[in-house]
């Protein structure tokens, strides 16, 4: 144990260096950036001399000349007392974080109108042995009903319901979306007349129901979309179930929307398929009229636990030398273009990840057609991750069980990494996936390692380069930078 009172570099270092004098320093579990625009070697030196922790005469004493540096340092964190400066959670901590209480002011329902889907996307999914995939599966209104009841009696007053229209593909069943609506609207907005409840649809937009365009203005629904790329690409990801091209199609809906000045945001998910065409892919979704333009890489598992084929895998260093040059080129802005919109959330000061999604929160729910509720729509028919069943009280057990498995600091893969606060350890997928006894397969498990670690890494570097940036451009005018708010959470699924 450390006595009181000696300083040491904290164990949550993120350290950048650019070129031959920049250097960016962050303790991950206080996240205050500091940038170095020049005299990296002065500050290396310093923090490469206190191999031990020292007590703060005996540094500067070392250091003769470099006081102010090192009351910077210490200010920012980047040295701590080593003995009191708290850097991690403890297991106590971590599990009375997973069986307390939890406050609940904002909710996404995740309704499967159906579990069938008229794509046959070369990447689904959905399983079909864990979704009725290829059923003609519907949500009864009651269920809908009482799942969005039940998510509005969870809700903290005051707080905020978004119902999303999911699938499957939620457009076969645009009837009850509407009527979802109509109960929300006449019959729910009396009774918790304190909670908004706002409408989401997540659809190949394939189809285009007469009434959708009036519908989505009227209760402001906001859309999301999957557009692989142009026709070409687009149209060898995500065929219909026959094989037949669908870019066609939901291009003349997404036109339609745009006209109507619906707001659509477009996502890509990225494979081996279209991995080599990023600027490409977001040069076409600004050319379709997106509000917003998302890349995520594929997850290598369905919901039946079933690996995709290894050369549908895209190569991590091309995702992201793809997505660095979308970045950096300006084509779109930082809040529209995910997932640096996401990560520049994890950036602010005091922001602390301990799970990268609010799935294991249970404030996700994603509720199936016969009323099942599961943690993640990656889990849908896995038992494991069953926590309710309308009519029932929800069992809080494996939502607790994952949040716990999933923290950080209880991560054997992310416990020693001091970035593990900036990114939360990734998408908890491929993590729940080992779990739960699934045999391994080596190349997915690494491709989704690399995607959890490195990819994160690289978009959050760009962030806190670009925040750099930022600031010496102000510094050299004179002026303080402009306070930015912060970023809409993001949606991907």
């Amino acid at each position: 144990m450390t006595p009181p009172g000696l300083l040491a570099v904290t164990k949550n270092l993120i350290a950048l260096e650019r070129g031959p004098e920049e250097l960016l320093l962050a303790n991950s579990f206080h996240m205050r950036p500091l940038y170095v625009a020049r005299g990296k070697e002065r500050v290396r030196r310093v923090l490469s001399g206190m191999a031990t922790p020292l007590p703060l005469d005996d540094l500067t004493s070392a250091f003769a000349g470099d006081a102010d540096l090192i009351q910077l340092l210490r200010d920012y964190r980047i040295l701590v007392d080593a003995s009191a400066e708290k850097e991690r959670y403890d297991p106590c901590e971590i599990a009375a974080t997973a069986a307390g209480p939890r406050r609940r002011d904002r909710m996404t329902v995740y309704l499967l109108l159906t579990e069938s889907c008229n794509l046959g996307c070369i990447y689904c999914l959905n399983g079909a042995g864990t979704y009725q995939r290829n059923s003609r599966s519907m949500m009864s209104p009651g269920t809908a009903l009482q799942s969005v009841t039940a998510c509005l009696e969870q809700l903290d007053a005051g707080g905020h319901l978004e119902v999303a229209f999911f699938g499957g593909e939620p457009l076969l069943n645009w009837p009850l979306a509407k009527e979802v609506i109509r109960l929300c609207e006449n019959e729910l907005a009396s009774t918790h007349g304190d909670k908004k409840i706002s409408y989401h649809i997540t659809s190949n937009l394939t189809l285009c129901p007469a009434d959708l365009v009036e519908q989505i203005k009227r209760h402001r629904i906001t859309v999301m979309c999957d557009i692989d790329g142009p026709a070409a690409i687009h149209d060898r990801c995500r065929p219909d179930r026959r094989g037949a091209p669908t870019h066609a199609r939901t291009a003349e809906t997404i036109r339609r929307l745009v006209d109507a000045g619906i707001p659509v945001a477009l996502r890509a998910t990225l494979t081996a398929v279209n991995q080599d065409h990023i600027v490409d892919i977001a040069t076409h979704h600004k050319e379709l009229g997106a509000s917003n333009s998302a890349f995520v890489p594929v997850c290598p598992i369905n919901s039946d636990r079933t690996f995709l084929p290894d050369e549908l895998l895209p190569d991590p260093d091309t995702l992201i030398a793809g997505l660095a040059e979308v970045y950096r080129s300006g084509l779109w802005d930082t809040q529209h273009l995910f997932p640096f919109n996401q990560y520049l959330l994890k950036l602010r000061p005091g922001a602390r990840q301990v799970t990268a999604c609010a799935a294991p929160s249970g404030t996700t729910p994603v509720v199936r057609v016969n009323g099942d509720v599961y943690l993640c729509i990656y889990l849908v028919g896995q038992e494991r991750y069953r926590f309710g069943t309308l009519g029932t009280a929800w069992d809080r057990r494996p939502l607790t069980e994952a949040l716990a498995a999933l923290h950080v600091d209880n991560d054997a893969a992310c416990r020693a990494c001091p970035w593990r606060y900036a990114c939360g350890g990734g998408c908890p997928v491929m993590k729940l996936v080992p779990m739960a006894g699934l045999e391994q397969n080596p190349r997915a498990m690494e491709y989704g390692r690399r995607i959890n670690c490195d990819f994160t890494r690289a978009v959050l570097a760009e962030l806190f380069w670009d925040m750099a940036d930022q600031a010496r451009t102000s510094a050299a005018g004179g002026r303080r930078p402009a306070a930015q708010s912060p970023p809409e959470p993001a949606r991907i699924c």
